[in-house]
């Protein structure tokens, strides 16, 4: 109890206090989605039944449908009249009586109980004759050879007692019936079970429109045997598409599926009798509709609540904010390396008392660094400074003029070619006293010494220099590039018979890239620890870091047998020795 009571005595904890009371709003955050998921399956699970339920009555219907036309075809099979008529072979007045006596019997079975009948035809090879209730007649004559052009005459052909329905014929008893359903039976001798002949029953498919006219059911309703349409509501779905879906299935289900790109609840249902799948198709955004509302009633509810919440924690936080923005602000000041003057934090509470220490050590400990590398950028100009200071420039430049005129006179050519290389070293390396050259000017000092050194070891030094030509008049510090390449003669080529030296500059992000690269005998970099030996290196390594930062420098690659390579990263800066990059 007493670390509470300290714990809430504290300013910065009390107030953080007061402002996680306000963390009630996770709780409903929770509740919300959880809430939304339960009643979506509630709402999903009694639409189910509902359709489950819908589509049983239309399994019924199709039971009494498909009943009712095969109790037709019974009739007709059991007829006396029709049997009569199709084992009679003659042509004679006899045939006709039979022949009106059967369209008699057809007519009063056909007009009365079966209103959706189109059309009835009976016949066989010898004769027959079309029944037609509704339409009017395609086929004028020989009806029977057009059966037996069409794709339905073998499954026909190969029926047994019970009749089969024939949906996908392309047979059409009634002028545009091409919707029709199509019943097909043979007719056989009680007897001897021999074919006399058969009949087709041409029905209208408006009798499921009849069915579903007033159920109004959610979605889509369609029915298919096997994968053709026999109805559909709408036409958003081929045959093949549900087909496929249901195909493999158990007899009935429900299950959700995405179809071009929108996602369907399906319920279907495969009727005994006939075969036909019963498939309910409806978009789930339909189902959820009404949870989606009340979604977004709890959405909006817990947006005002968190509206409400922040600006009463932004009241109370307000203090608190103000010190951490303002600490937040010297701290990026100090990622950058700034002075950080004119801040003051306000001493009332911790963070302020903290907020103002740490700007004093910071700009105290800033002014000592920016000391410390004054210091050493001196030093190391004072060691190039001293090394220079030990050759007189007039005395050089006169004696090597006089060397160069002395070989020229007596036509000694190389002389001349040393004398002249050496001055211009001479001379790019002191430089009028600047520590800044150019790209071009480095360049220039490697060719120098390189002919130098081709003269003195009879041109056994080949050498290439890559250099883009947008960068020869970039500025950078002095006597980068030619210790290295001496290193690489020095160390490398000079005990071969001969040797190649590439160098090569680009730019890259944020500065340049030098690669020096020899053909030399290379060492064993895990033998040899390069940070021990090599002043010249050493030397350049740290006036990069000095002069540019510490992410500039050079590194060495090495590989006994195969050479050095050098990679020497150059930063792009003004005239400048102090920098904010240590």
């Amino acid at each position: 109890m007493a670390k509470i009571m300290r714990l809430i005595d504290s300013p910065i904890k009390r107030k953080i206090i007061l402002l996680a009371l306000f963390s009630a709003l996770i709780p409903l955050l929770v509740i919300g989605p959880f809430t939304f998921i339960y009643f979506s399956k509630v709402i999903e699970n009694k639409v189910s039944t509902t359709i489950d339920n819908f589509l049983t009555i239309v399994d019924w219907n199709i039971n009494a449908f498909a009943s009712n036309v095969e109790n037709l075809s019974n009739n007709i099979f059991l007829s006396n009249e029709i049997q009569s008529y199709l084992t009679y072979k003659k042509t004679d007045a006899k045939l006709y009586r039979l022949e009106t006596s059967s369209l008699e019997n057809l007519n009063n079975i056909t007009v009365v109980n079966s209103p959706y009948i189109n059309a009835i035809y009976v016949g066989n090879e010898n004769h027959g004759f079309l029944k037609v209730n509704r339409g009017e007649r395609n086929l004028k004559s020989d009806i029977y050879q057009a059966v037996k052009k069409s794709n339905i005459y073998p499954r026909l052909l190969h029926s047994q007692w019970q009749g089969e329905w024939l949906n996908g014929s392309n047979l059409e008893l009634v002028k545009d019936s091409n919707q029709s359903l199509l019943y097909g039976r043979n007719i056989r001798d009680l007897g001897t079970k021999e074919q006399n002949g058969f009949v087709l029953i041409d029905l209208d498919r408006s009798y499921f429109e009849n069915m579903f006219k007033n159920s109004n059911p959610p979605g889509d309703i369609l029915i298919l045997d096997v994968d053709k349409i026999l109805f559909s509501s709408s036409n958003r779905f081929s045959s093949s598409q549900v087909a496929k879906i249901i195909q493999g299935r158990e007899k009935s289900g429900t299950f959700k599926k995405v179809m071009n790109g929108t996602q369907y609840i399906i319920n279907y249902h495969t009727n005994k009798t006939t075969n036909w799948d019963v498939v309910s198709i409806i978009p789930y955004e339909n189902i959820v509709r009404e949870v989606n509302q009340l979604r977004l009633v709890t959405i909006s509810l817990l947006v005002i609540a968190l509206i409400i919440s922040l600006i009463i924690a932004l009241f109370i936080t307000r203090r608190i904010t103000n010190q951490l923005s303002l600490l937040r602000m010297v701290t990026e000041k100090m990622e950058k390396r700034e002075t950080v003057l004119g801040i003051h934090f306000n001493n009332e509470d911790e963070l302020g008392v903290i907020g103002n220490r740490i700007v004093h050590l910071y700009n105290w400990n800033n002014d000592l660094t920016k000391r410390l590398y004054k210091s050493q950028i001196k030093e190391k100009e004072a060691e190039l400074l001293a090394l220079q200071s030990h050759i007189n420039p007039h005395f050089l430049y006169n004696t090597l003029n006089t060397i160069f005129w002395m070989a020229e006179k007596v036509k000694e050519k190389q002389i001349a070619k040393i004398a002249i290389n050496l001055s211009k070293i001479f001379k790019l390396t002191l430089n009028d006293g600047n520590h800044i050259t150019s790209v071009k000017n480095e360049m220039d000092q490697v060719k120098s010494y390189l002919d130098i050194q081709n003269i003195r070891f009879d041109h056994k030094i080949h050498y290439t220099i890559t250099i883009e030509p947008e960068i020869m008049e970039e500025n950078i510090i002095k006597l980068l590039l030619q210790p290295i390449v001496e290193n690489s003669v020095y160390h490398g080529l000079e005990h071969q018979e001969n040797g190649t030296i590439m160098i090569e500059g680009t730019k890259v992000e944020e500065g340049l890239l030098f690669i020096i690269h020899d053909t030399g005998k290379g060492f064993d970099m895990n033998v040899v620890d390069i940070n021990k030996k090599g002043y010249a290196l050493k030397n350049i390594n740290e006036r990069l870091k000095l002069y540019y930062g510490k992410e500039y420098g050079l590194k060495i690659e090495s590989e006994l047998g195969k050479g050095t390579t050098v990679y020497l990263k150059v930063g792009l800066k003004n005239d400048e020795i102090i920098h904010d990059n240590l």
